[in-house]
């Protein structure tokens, strides 16, 4: 970190990719312990190493470096933590058989025409999501690259917008 802070971006990129390489062997156990899926120690990685590049400019260089990266590890692990928590007691758990009835998949004409008006009252994010993943047989990971966006990313738009389907199709039985 001091030879980052006399603009050798060579040791700060080699100090970076241990510090990466540390946690990626690190979390995956605490997010096991605490229920969350390993899957996401990507993208909490990324978000720590986001932190330390965007706080460097706090630490004091008469101070050691490791008690001040640790802070940064805790409070942002925590605070994906908490993240993740809120996203899975949202998290919807449909079966893809339900899924299948919700959007129309069979044969029948009439519900083919009900799972495109039903697929367009979602909001285009979740609308592309389900299209790719659903329709079109996608995986997560290609998903997550054609739209630009992280794995879980996609997994949580797909929970909510399969909620919002099921709701909608309720909503359509009970009229």
């Amino acid at each position: 970190m001091l030879a980052e802070r006399r603009g050798d971006a060579k040791a700060y990129g080699n100090l970076l990719g241990e510090i990466a390489r540390s946690l990626r062997s690190a979390i995956p156990g605490k997010l096991r312990l605490m229920g969350i899926d390993p899957q996401e120690t990507e993208d909490i990685v990324q978000e720590i190493l986001i932190g330390l590049h965007n706080k460097r400019h706090t630490w004091d260089s008469t101070r050691p470096f490791k008690p001040w990266l640790a802070g940064i590890v805790r409070y942002k692990l925590t605070d994906a933590v908490r993240r993740l928590s809120r996203e899975r007691s949202k998290h919807a758990d449909i079966e893809i058989e339900e899924l299948a009835e919700m959007v129309g998949t069979t044969p029948d004409p009439s519900k083919a025409i009900d799972a495109e008006r039903n697929l367009a009252k979602l909001p285009p994010q979740q609308h592309e999501v389900v299209r790719a993943l659903a329709l079109e047989g996608q995986s997560v990971r290609t998903t997550a690259e054609k739209l630009d966006r992280s794995e879980a990313a996609v997994r949580v738009t797909f929970s909510r917008a399969l909620s919002r389907l099921f709701a909608i199709s309720r909503s359509d039985q009970d009229k």
